[in-house]
């Protein structure tokens, strides 16, 4: 046989090949998400936790195969961005988020709150109420996005931390002063300071309520077949599925979209 033919043949077999492999994947999906107890963490070496429960729920709905991988959040984050992976949470509904990712319908409902150390007399009301302090925060993140939005004009002092652990570590230590303050989803906060025994902390006011989303990877999945993603979450809102799967953990799902 010609050099060209067996050039042709080789190209034909390494074409049909592809097609196989894209064809053996075309019903799994990967999904990375981070240690972010109580809504996602590792148990017995698996993802779990309430945003893992649904998604698995919803891919079921789908018939897709959903692999879940815990990862730092960074590194999960770049992955997604990067299109390696086809989809991550737990996400918030931010312009940099909706850019890179098609959201899903909102999940489950969340807060934001300030704590502060116990000795303080600090209550949040309002943005006015933060001007000049110092502000612990994770990020890069959505809680970090929520403290520039309220603090834009406060002349806070922002400070950048690897994870949410260290901010509160952090506070307890009193190394952002007497008057210091974290920012943090309220939940979190509560579920770190009762599994690290944090002693000296208090809940000081309610910063902003928010939702959780899941984030579809927009060079990996497209617009239909996000949609078709959206109509399954939907479909657990409406039949009742979405807040079964929520009650065990104590956390209510959002508004179920029309």
């Amino acid at each position: 046989m010609s050099g060209w033919r067996l050039a042709l043949l080789a190209c034909l077999l390494c074409t049909g090949s592809l097609s196989v492999h894209a064809q053996a994947e075309a019903g799994r999906w990967r999904f990375v998400t981070e240690v972010f107890p109580p809504f996602s963490y590792q148990e017995n070496g698996e993802a779990a936790g309430p945003m893992v429960d649904v998604l698995k729920a919803a891919c079921q709905r789908l018939k897709r195969s959903c692999d879940i991988s815990v990862l730092p959040w960074r590194r999960a984050l770049g992955m997604a961005e990067r299109g390696e992976v086809e989809g991550i949470f737990t996400v918030v509904d931010t312009p940099e988020r909706r850019q890179a990712f098609h959201l899903s319908p909102p999940v489950l409902e969340a807060r934001y709150t300030f704590f502060s150390r116990t000795e303080s007399r600090f209550q949040y009301r309002k943005p006015e109420d933060i001007r000049g302090r110092m502000v612990g925060v994770y990020g890069p993140s959505g809680t970090l996005s929520a403290l520039r939005e309220i603090g834009s004009e406060q002349g806070l002092e922002e400070q950048i931390e690897l994870d949410n652990l260290t901010a509160l570590r952090k506070l307890a230590a009193g190394r952002y002063g007497p008057e210091g303050l974290v920012l943090i989803n309220e939940r979190v906060a509560q579920t770190l300071i009762a599994s690290e025994n944090l002693q000296g902390l208090r809940a000081a006011g309610e910063a902003k309520r928010f939702y959780y989303h899941f984030g579809l990877t927009r060079l990996r999945v497209d617009d239909a077949t996000s949609r078709t993603f959206a109509q399954a979450l939907r479909q657990l809102c409406q039949n009742g599925e979405l807040q079964r799967r929520l009650d065990p953990y104590r956390l209510r799902a959002a508004p179920c979209p029309p």
